[in-house]
């Protein structure tokens, strides 16, 4: 068995998603495997899952360690913003739950050739899918100086990213991980807490390699229109700009109306089809950030079909 990275949450995945027998379940970010069988290990109902990632590599993994459930599971190497396309293909056509969780595996943070990783020296890659043409490479190094700029910012929400940029730039070619750390250390300096200074960078180039803002809401979309009336989506995310986009889909698919509040009469018509899980947004405990570091950003959302 592949060795498998701790699930964030798990409990709190299984918990909202309330499995039903009989139910159908997807895990559009598969990983390695890790909340599918946490999942499957949770109960003894006669439920089914479909699991999608992007990663070739991960989809591998996550075979080998749902071996012992093959009979309930069918796993993709296909992006969930195709996510109704497949699910029809295999007669998935409404199901009782879906979930995405939206951080990185150990498998790609610790990869040696990924690129994803300051911690280990290897080419600018960050592809999750490798069949992708777009890599850190072409970011780092064909991007002008605005345009790497405007990434940092807005993606990474890095307050140096001006510098950052500049430094960069003139610093080309910049061909690995390492290299490209050490010109965003030198660039903005040390800073305090445990956050290394190159983390925001890292994120926003890999977010704008793979599209991740732009496909969250893809898969949103699609994911809530899969569900069965009481079918549960739950979401977790570990950044602001991710939650932002969650917190505000669910906002919106609870309302009756998202006309502009300045309008004086609804001409929307649009109708609420989603209603929140919890009033608040749940956190990791003291305990599982001990256990598992990486989950200290992580914010789950959860949300219920309320009309198909």
């Amino acid at each position: 068995m592949t060795p498998i990275h701790i699930p964030v949450l798990s409990k709190q995945v299984i918990e909202a998603l309330g499995l039903r027998p009989g139910g159908i379940y997807i895990d559009c970010t598969l990983g390695e495997g890790g909340h599918t069988l946490r999942i499957l290990e949770s109960t003894d109902l006669p439920i089914k899952l479909l699991g999608l990632d992007t990663d070739s590599h991960a989809v591998e993994a996550a075979k080998k360690n749902l071996s012992g459930y093959l009979n309930q599971v069918t796993l993709l190497n296909k992006s969930y913003t195709n996510l109704l396309n497949e699910s029809k293909k295999i007669g998935f056509n409404q199901v009782q739950g879906i979930i995405f969780d939206l951080g990185l595996s150990s498998m790609q943070l610790q990869g040696t050739n990924r690129g994803f990783s300051f911690r280990t020296d290897s080419p600018l890659d960050m592809r999750f899918n490798d069949s992708q043409q777009l890599t850190a490479w072409h970011i780092v190094n064909l991007c002008t100086e605005m345009e790497l700029r405007e990434i940092l910012k807005e993606l990474g929400e890095e307050p140096y990213a001006k510098r950052i940029a500049r430094s960069i730039v003139k610093s080309r070619p910049v061909e690995t991980t390492v290299q490209l750390a050490r010109i965003i250390v030198q660039a903005a300096g040390r800073r305090k807490g445990r956050v290394h200074p190159a983390t925001r960078s890292f994120q926003a180039i890999r977010m704008k390699v793979n599209d991740e803002l732009n496909n969250i809401e893809k898969g949103l979309d699609q994911a809530s229109n899969m569900l069965s009336k009481g079918g549960r989506l739950v979401v977790i995310s570990y950044h602001s700009l991710e939650d932002r986009i969650v917190k505000r889909f669910i906002l919106n698919a609870s309302k009756d109306c998202i006309c502009d509040p300045r309008v004086l009469e609804c001409s929307c018509e649009h109708k609420a089809y989603l209603k929140n899980v919890y009033k608040k947004v749940v956190k990791p405990n003291k305990r599982e950030i001990e256990l598992n570091p990486r989950s200290r950003s992580a914010r789950l959302r959860a949300a219920e079909r309320i009309e198909t």
